[in-house]
């Protein structure tokens, strides 16, 4: 195949609702043709997962996190970084306070059975299940932590509600990342060399273990942030703030690599060992990563330079990894294709998913010459919470922005695979916001799917309000609360907007147009 890039074909509509977008966005108006009017309704009906096959339902679901929702986790990084001073807002812990998922299995199928959910995506924590190197090696796992495990799969088995499982999400085994700032030089996780055979034999585990129960995997949550938040930020575990040096830079990409590689390995186990259809659409195993897609605009309309950041960001972190697992398209250089010789093919990651996961939640800015302008390959600055835009913000200061899960889509959809929207959602804590923003989102995706893209699900983040990493419990994403002495689930009012459009298989703008308008955020304490 050639080495250089192909531009991917899109709609007329999806580019000219792009371009609109990209107006509004930045205060400026292109001019020329409008873009068509948006349909009165989108449905969300039956369809193949692959062209010529069985109409499915639409999978409606949630999504969670293991070390989110889940009490006493305690051998895996994530652990070790909640027990260290200052890493979380207030000093917050999942053991203390949260949702205990585990201990709360009968509520959380309850809850999805009443607001008509037909999927749920969770994590199985790999570092519950092999506690220790020692038990991984010999494999002998946690009996607990495989019989809770197995008791969730079968509850939702028997309310006929679809898992989605991932297999990493965020936190590693301790034996694998300790999550402590003293070692934070030395290699942890996916810089390991020994990590990828480790997860492709944990991916095979899995499978056999659970693949009469599951069809669909996510091998890793959100590659490209955990390498953010780990080694560029500093609030992740290892601790690392080396987006301000080449060196670091240079380092957070090589883990992204990594990951990459690992995924595929991880996607060839398995479907090696998941070798059972558990619900009948034909295929015993679909594959991918949950891949958290942002749409990128220049913070000055008018900059060639902001532009050209811009474009460039949005390659790097909304295609570089998909081009890599669904194409073997290796752009070690990281430059796109300014250089076509450095973008070599390589056929042990190409066709490494069967479907792409879109986590999505909002817009960024780039600009070439405002702000803290981070070193090559992004060699711009980023600014993602509380930007200068007329949008509404959610608790979190960023922007609500329906029409870029659209935009995102019609990305994806240019690798010819099925799409899932495995996670996207909204921090609302008085939830005044969220009917309004599921009901403008799902609108978007309804639109997509008319547009031909072929969207078989959307999993909205989250079903309950959880532990938000390094901001603790204050941004409330959940479809339900709970209660912290006893657990108790209790919808919020936005659940009933969910479960309508659930029943309806269908959104109006008639709909989005009753709803209230967005109220001002709540900051957290």
């Amino acid at each position: 195949m050639t080495t250089r890039m192909r531009r991917r074909a899109r709609s007329l509509p999806a580019v000219l609702a792009a371009a609109a977008a990209l107006a509004v966005a930045c205060g400026s108006s292109s001019g020329g043709s409008s873009p068509p009017a948006p349909p009165s309704e989108v449905t969300f009906a039956p369809a193949p997962l692959a062209p010529g096959g069985k109409p499915v339902p639409f999978l409606f679901g949630s999504s969670t996190a293991g070390f989110q929702v889940e009490s006493g986790d305690t051998h895996t990084d994530w652990a070790h970084w909640v027990a260290t001073s200052g890493k979380i807002a207030g000093g917050d812990s999942p053991d203390v306070g949260g949702p205990d998922a585990l201990a709360h299995i009968d509520d959380d199928v309850a809850a999805l059975v009443a607001s008509g959910q037909n999927a749920y995506r969770f994590s199985i924590e790999w570092g519950r299940v092999y506690p220790t190197l020692s038990a991984f090696m010999n494999d002998t796992p946690d009996p607990a932590g495989v019989a809770v495990y197995t008791t969730l799969l079968q509850k939702l088995s028997a309310a006929h509600i679809k898992p989605l499982v991932t297999l990493v999400h965020f936190s590693l085994p301790d034996w694998l990342s300790d999550g402590t700032i003293a070692t934070q030089d030395q290699p942890q996780g996916w810089e390991r060399p020994e990590t990828a055979g480790y997860f492709a034999e944990w991916c095979t585990r899995a499978a056999r273990r659970w693949g009469n129960l599951v069809d669909w995997w996510v091998t890793i949550n959100e590659p490209l942030p955990y390498v953010l938040g780990g080694y560029i930020q500093g609030s992740f575990p290892p601790g690392l703030v080396g987006g301000v040096t080449s060196a670091g830079m240079a380092r957070a990409f090589a883990v992204v690599k990594a990951e990459a590689r690992a995924h595929a390995k991880c996607f060839d186990a398995l479907h090696a060992a998941d070798t059972v259809d558990a619900d009948g659409d034909g295929r015993a195993a679909w594959v991918s990563v949950a891949k958290h897609q942002r749409t990128f605009h220049p913070r000055d309309a008018s900059s060639a330079d902001d532009a050209a950041a811009a474009a460039h960001l949005e390659y790097l972190w909304n295609r570089w990894f998909l081009n890599a697992i669904v194409e073997g398209r290796w752009d070690d250089k990281l430059d796109g294709d300014t250089v076509p010789s450095d973008v070599t093919s390589d056929p042990t990651l190409a066709h490494r998913a069967d479907y792409v996961g879109v986590n999505y939640y909002s817009d960024t800015l780039v600009s070439a010459s405002v702000g803290l302008k981070l070193p090559a390959p992004i060699n711009a600055a980023v600014f993602q919470a509380n930007m200068p835009t007329p949008r509404p913000k959610t608790d979190f200061g960023w922007d609500i922005y329906p029409e870029g899960l659209g935009t995102v889509l019609d990305e994806a959809a240019g690798y010819g695979l099925p799409l899932v929207v495995t996670e996207n959602g909204i921090a609302d804590a008085a939830d005044a916001n969220r009917a309004r923003f599921v009901l403008e989102h799902l609108y978007q995706l309804g639109w997509a799917i008319a547009r031909g893209d072929r969207v078989v699900g959307y999993f909205h983040w989250a079903l309950v309000d959880n532990f938000e990493w390094a901001s603790g419990f204050c941004p409330h994403f959940g479809l339900y609360a709970y209660d912290k002495t006893t657990g108790a689930r209790t919808a919020k009012k936005s659940v009933a907007t969910y479960t309508s459009i659930i029943r309806s298989g269908r959104v109006t703008t008639a709909e989005i147009d009753a709803a209230p308008a967005y109220a001002a955020p709540r900051e957290c304490p």
